[in-house]
């Protein structure tokens, strides 16, 4: 019961499953919830209105299981996948279940079509979702049908009759006509398998072909065309939102990632059999202290497989394991076929990836809040309740712009993970798109080529994003996220003037004490942002005065300025040195250093006179 309670104490705030199990171990009852924490708590109250079966169920629960997922949507379609394939005792099961829509390309007609279905016979077509919203399914094959333009009118062959003639979907660009040879027979199908390409997950290259066409519109000042492939590219990157929960097809794999702090590592592995994700195992690995995370994911691997008696065909992981190559090896001769092993930087597998990441580091939260003292810094957890978010936010990423009246305009964004700065992970920029003092113009830019490097694999996703600044800059940072894709992030905004909190859509800022940790460890993370962006100015500044002020200088060009800049840094250190040093520079010589150190005094006398 001690080990049940502990539990219950660290549920995830997160959208997902439960499993609940007897003594034995045996699965009792599956069920989704949009706040795991509370739902689950629920089964345990002390109401007197409680159903027998309910009563019964909760006096054999021994222990529980959680799956987190991304949405309360994901986790209704993982639900209906545990409950057809486990049959708990405890689930209602219907036979005749409602089937979910797919989409269905019938790749064995001469001129395939896109249509949508609720069944899936083995006819040599191929099917993809489920959607859990017929509705939008269909408008989605709309907009897919003005990028793509697959025919939509029944029967194997279209164009059947004499007198036929185009039709309204050909005059309307939503089907290209191949039944009156408007395109080739073979143009056709590669178009058609340009669509099956985007609903696998290959996004980047179709908008890549988009861009290009935008481009090359742009350039022949069809501006009209370029508007509309701009706004088309738009709609591709943020179109397929599928459900990485289920994914028509026969594809077995498994999914791992772990968590570690200082001395311990929780794992995760999704178990993904026929397209479905059936489960997930959770293993503690201990010792990796000092090992890095390639040889802690080599011995994940081969410690889980050890003892496993099914090896499916393919291996997705966070990180490449250490002699991933002998390791596949060993999988193949243990499976008696080949095994591969890839990391997945884009696509559904990616987004398993993460969400093995998420589980993997809950049950490392958890693991944390049993012992005296968890790993992360109370202040987040406290932010976590402040704020009312899903989970604590360990990675915080805090972003800030420095300029003087918009002159040698950079940012900067500083990374806190577990309450406590991570230094490497610190990044700066120069604000390229924007001229003059607009600072949400300036925010906009930066948040959004963030967004771009996390959403290619450079970068982990953080849990917040922190924005120095008002509800202006706020909400210029929510647009560009969410017109880059990179929605799933929390965002807030912290006012210098009263240290108010801006939520996002929210009109009232909040307010919390000035000793409270949680605003404490955003005015932590915004201050660093500050001062990181603040030195990154100066020092920009410092060299653009300085090389300006070696280019009226005789004998110094781009070769030295750049020796001279790498050793003094600034202007006045550069002033304030001798000859000597100046000649001591490679590349410089004392001719050139007596050149350098007359014209940097003669400066300073013009300033001094102008100034008189």
């Amino acid at each position: 019961m001690e080990h049940l309670e502990q539990k219950l104490a660290h549920l995830p705030r997160r959208p997902g499953v439960y499993l609940m199990k007897d003594a034995r171990g045996r699965l009792l009852y599956v069920g989704k919830a949009k706040r795991l924490d509370q739902r689950v708590r629920s089964y345990f109250g002390s109401g007197n209105d409680v159903h027998p079966k309910q009563a019964a169920l909760v006096a054999r629960i021994a222990d529980l299981e959680t799956i987190v997922t991304d949405s309360d949507v994901e986790a209704l379609l993982l639900e209906m996948t545990l409950i057809k394939e486990k049959r708990p005792p405890y689930n209602i099961r219907l036979k005749d279940d409602k089937r979910f829509p797919f989409l269905k390309l019938t790749l064995a007609e001469e001129f395939p079509k896109a249509v949508i279905t609720r069944r899936t016979p083995a006819d040599g077509s191929r099917y993809f979702g489920p959607y859990t919203d017929a509705g939008a399914l269909r408008r989605t094959l709309k907009m897919v049908r003005t990028i793509f333009p697959i025919r939509s009118c029944m029967g194997a062959r279209p164009g059947r009759g004499p007198r036929y003639r185009d039709c309204l979907d050909y005059h309307i660009h939503r089907c290209a006509a191949p039944c009156i040879d408007k395109i080739p027979a073979v143009e056709y199908r590669g178009l058609v398998e340009r669509l099956a390409d985007f609903l696998d997950g290959r996004e980047d290259e179709v908008v890549a072909d988009l861009r290009r066409e935008m481009e090359a519109a742009s350039a022949g000042l069809q501006f009209e065309r370029a508007a509309r492939l701009r706004d088309r590219i738009r709609g591709v990157e943020r179109l397929m939102r599928r459900q990485k929960m289920l994914a028509a097809g026969d594809r077995d794999m498994d999914v791992f990632a772990f968590a570690r702090d200082e001395d311990t590592a929780f794992g995760a592995v999704l178990q993904v059999r026929g397209g479905n994700v059936l489960g997930k195992e959770r293993r503690r690995l201990q010792g990796t202290a000092a090992g890095d995370d390639a040889g802690i994911m080599a011995a994940f691997l081969t410690q889980y497989y050890r003892d496993s008696e099914s090896i499916p065909g393919e291996v997705a992981t966070a990180v490449a394991p250490a002699g991933g190559e002998v390791i596949e090896s060993w999988l193949g001769t243990r499976a008696e076929r080949r095994i591969v092993i890839r990391v997945p930087v884009r696509g559904r597998v990616a987004g398993l990836v993460r969400l093995a990441e998420e589980n993997a580091r809950l049950e490392l939260e958890e693991n944390r809040g049993q012992g005296p003292r968890g790993a992360l810094d109370p202040a987040v957890y406290a932010l976590q309740k402040a704020l009312d978010l899903p989970s604590p936010p360990a990675h915080i990423e805090g972003f800030d712009i420095s300029n003087i009246q918009g002159a040698h305009s950079v940012a900067s964004v500083v990374v806190f993970r577990g309450g406590a700065p991570a230094k490497a992970a610190y990044r700066r920029f120069q604000i390229k798109t924007v001229e003059g003092a607009d600072d949400f113009a300036s925010m906009a830019e930066v948040v959004a080529r963030r967004a771009r490097r996390i959403l290619a694999g450079e970068f982990p996703a953080p849990d917040m994003i922190l924005i120095d600044g008002g509800a202006g800059q706020v909400s210029a940072a929510v647009t560009a996220l969410h017109q880059e894709g990179l929605e799933d992030v929390a965002v807030v905004g912290l006012a210098k003037r009263h240290e108010e909190i801006v939520l996002p859509g929210v009109g009232l800022p909040v307010r919390l004490p000035r000793n409270d940790p949680a605003l404490k460890l955003l005015i932590r993370v915004r201050d660093e942002a500050h001062r990181f962006a603040v030195a990154f100015h100066r020092l920009r500044r410092g060299k653009e005065t300085l090389a300006s002020s070696l280019d009226a200088i005789p004998g110094v060009g781009r070769s030295r300025k750049i020796r001279l800049l790498t050793a003094f840094g600034s202007v006045d250190a550069l002033r304030a040195a001798s000859e000597d040093d100046i000649a001591g520079v490679p590349g410089i010589g004392a001719k050139v250093a007596h050149r350098i150190a007359s014209g940097l005094r003669e400066e300073v006398g013009e300033e001094a006179h102008d100034a008189a």
